[in-house]
């Protein structure tokens, strides 16, 4: 009996620590105690370790040093991003996978250090001093443990051999070769050698490393093609149109494509100008290996499949967070599309669905835009550059008119609503395009009375072999267009049963459309209620829009830039700009205080081991202004990737967030420019904005009086 107890108590603690997908999804956060790395004095750690280089007998020891500091701060800098995941359920599931692999050299498996990183890249990297970082990309792509098991084989490989440190060297040692009459293409390849060089040994050597494990030799083989496919989206199904449809609801025929583009197989492309073999290498050479010994008794997955199943579902649900961070919504909507076809009733893809319809609705009225400086440079991809399914996603999208689009929309968001009442997100977006569609011609007389259906008639297939009289040709025209008449007025009775049976949906339904109006249209917001539906012109210039008293600000970290400038190459001098931000923040913090500005500092570089929520919140609010400056055009777009805004703003007591900074370059140009930036987190606009460059040194004068400055115009609006 108390056995039995036990293995309930057990069972019902596993139970109670992990998500319940079917009816919800929480995003990924970090947990427990941050580990040293977060905390560490970077420049102590550098000088030891610069130190201890020079003690010792190895070459090339100018070039290592300057790795030896490139490379700690670029691990600090990922560890303290917001992006790196500790002591989540990934991250700890991540560590076990290590156990195993690792199970015969406790040694080694002590010196890694394995982190998720909060990426839709599909990769996975090492560094010299044992970290390990592995993508929500990957992982969500993976098929098996073991094929997750021979990648983080690989990348041990990489740390075992010193190929980071090795590479570098390699790396400036042709960059500095300006005798041998290489050209600059030439070089490209000669790096590109030996990069190819260590990856292979990694694949062998990983290999060795994977084989004393029990998994089954022929995933790391698959893992290759994984990594190759790893451009599409990780499951590939056929889209449904009937997704969308509702009973009084059918799209029309010719939005959607039946026969989809063929998989581009790249397997044996040229690689010369690639850091990896080609993949018909990389499996060649694996392959070799496998012949040789037999699988039997070997498995897929040894922590589980149910729990790999978990962990890669997690990383799936997290990807559709990203894409919507990178305002990649065709992609989001598939994502969030394959998920629904196991988690029906999941609350977040609900949401998830909701908003990619609602962003496609924007976009397609120019709303919503992009530029260069955006994650989609070129925006919504058209569907002739798709492969497989998703490009049914993508036609659709094109061939849809705006309006049926966001009647569409409306559609599904509003019944989403009706479905999940106490879902706020759900009720902000269908009020949003409830506005939306009093910006168009149509009102409720336009779907109320609707006439009789028209015969439906089948077109007659054009066959240019028969030869047919000009009558014969203008009758099937007739026929044609009279198809074509019935086929775009589907939309007309898509809300017949709500018309009937719902009074919220009648209540909120415009009641004739104004479609020449010119007012800005109103955005989904999930800041305070009272705020959800503005329309205001943004103001154009410096200062404070609207004049808003600002008491209290929510500063991140402030930056300082360090550029050395020869002409031909740029680059960033890591340990000059550590010192010089350190002196900013005084800075910034004495110029707030004589101005009694309030200032409430969120610096990953001040934090302690036990403020892990800091860097939660850090994490939320970086996500938020990522996709805020996605594209300069978007002054009042949605931001979708997170709904925890509220709770940052009620956290700190302030709804603004300050990001302010110093970029100097020195060399054949001397410049600096200082840079401010307010956000209103409620009201999702920029209420503050200036960059002011000089010609000339970032003094402490210069630092000194242009802070000052920006608090000066934050505090009075001038």
């Amino acid at each position: 009996m108390k056995k039995s107890l036990f293995l309930f108590l057990i069972i019902g603690l596993k139970l109670v620590s992990q998500q319940n997908l079917q009816k919800n999804y929480y995003p990924l956060k970090s947990e427990g105690v941050l580990p040293e790395v977060f905390t560490q004095d970077i420049r102590k750690i550098i000088k030891t370790e610069i130190t201890e280089l020079y003690k010792g007998k190895e070459n090339d020891k100018a070039l290592k040093t300057i790795y030896l500091t490139e490379s700690n701060y670029e691990i600090e800098k990922i560890v303290k991003s917001g992006n790196t995941l500790i002591n989540d359920e990934i991250t700890k599931y991540l560590n076990k996978l290590a156990d195993l692999v690792l199970k015969n050299n406790p040694t080694l498996r002590s010196q890694l250090h394995i982190f998720t990183l909060k990426s839709a890249v599909v990769n996975a990297y090492s560094y010299d001093k044992g970290y390990l970082f592995f993508d929500i990309g990957l992982i969500a792509q993976a098929e098996t443990e073991a094929q997750m098991a021979y990648i983080m084989s690989h990348e041990i490989a990489h740390y075992v051999k010193k190929h980071n440190i090795n590479g570098y060297v390699k790396n400036k040692k042709i960059e500095n070769d300006y005798y041998s009459g290489k050209t600059n293409a030439d070089k490209l390849i000669e790096k590109c050698q030996y990069s190819k060089e260590y990856e292979s040994e990694a694949d062998i050597e990983g290999f060795r490393l994977f084989e004393q494990t029990n998994f089954n030799f022929a995933q790391a083989e698959k893992a290759f093609d994984v990594l190759q496919y790893a451009h599409l989206p990780f499951e590939l199904v056929e889209f449904n149109k009937s997704f969308l449809e509702t009973e009084y609801f059918k799209i029309p025929n010719g939005y959607f494509l039946k026969e989809v583009s063929s998989i581009r197989n790249n397997a044996n492309e040229d690689d010369s100008k690639s850091t990896h073999p080609n993949t018909t290498k990389r499996k060649a050479a694996i392959g070799e290996l496998i012949k040789a010994r037999t699988s039997s008794g070997r498995v897929d997955n040894l922590l589980g499949e149910e729990q790999f199943n978990y962990i890669r579902d997690l990383s799936r649900f997290e990807l559709c967070r990203l894409y919507l961070k990178n305002r990649d919504y065709a992609n989001t909507f598939y994502a969030a599309y394959i998920l629904s076809k196991k988690y029906s009733n999941n609350v977040y893809l609900t949401e998830t669905i909701s908003k990619c319809l609602y962003a496609i609705s924007l976009y397609n009225i120019r709303l919503l835009k992009y530029n260069n400086d955006s994650y989609l440079s070129d925006g919504i991809k058209a569907y002739g550059e798709v492969e497989s399914f998703p490009q049914q996603i993508y036609y659709l999208i094109s061939k849809m008119p705006p309006n049926e689009w966001t009647i569409m929309s409306l559609n599904y968001v509003y019944r989403a609503h009706k479905k999940f009442p106490e879902d706020e997100v759900l009720g902000s977006l269908t009020d949003s395009l409830f506005k939306m569609l009093s910006k168009t011609s149509w009102g409720i007389v336009d779907f109320v009375r609707t006439n009789k259906k028209p015969e439906q008639v089948t077109p007659i297939k054009k066959d240019s072999s028969t030869a047919k009289s000009k009558t014969d040709l203008i009758a099937n025209i007739q026929k044609e267009n009279n198809f074509k008449n019935y086929d775009t007025a589907y939309y007309k009775e898509a809300f017949v049963d709500l018309f009937m049976e719902d009074k919220e949906f009648v209540g909120k339904f415009p009641a004739s459309g104004s479609a020449n109006q010119t007012v800005d249209f109103t955005e989904y917001s999930m800041g305070n209620k009272n705020d959800v539906y503005r329309s205001k012109k943004h103001k154009k210039g410096n200062g404070i829009h609207d004049q808003e008293k600002i008491e209290k600000v929510l500063i991140l970290e402030p930056f300082f830039i360090q550029i050395n400038y020869t002409g031909k190459n740029s680059e960033i001098t890591e340990l000059e700009s550590d010192l010089s931000q350190e002196e900013l923040i005084k800075t910034v913090n004495l110029c707030a205080e004589k101005q009694n500005f309030k200032l409430v500092t969120l610096d990953p570089g001040l934090i302690t081991s036990a403020d892990v929520d800091k860097m939660n919140d850090y994490s939320v609010i970086n996500d938020w202004i990522y996709e805020k400056v996605d594209g300069s055009d978007n002054t009042h777009a949605p931001i979708f990737n997170t709904n925890d805004i509220n709770k940052i703003i009620s956290k700190y007591g302030t709804q603004y967030i300050l990001k302010t900074g110093i970029v100097s370059v020195k060399g054949t140009k001397t410049a600096a420019a200082c840079y401010g930036a307010l956000y209103d987190l409620k009201k999702n606009k920029v209420v503050y904005m200036k960059q002011e460059i000089i010609r000339g040194k970032a003094t402490k004068d210069f630092v000194n009086a242009k802070i000052y400055q920006m608090f000066y115009e934050l505090k009075t609006g001038k």
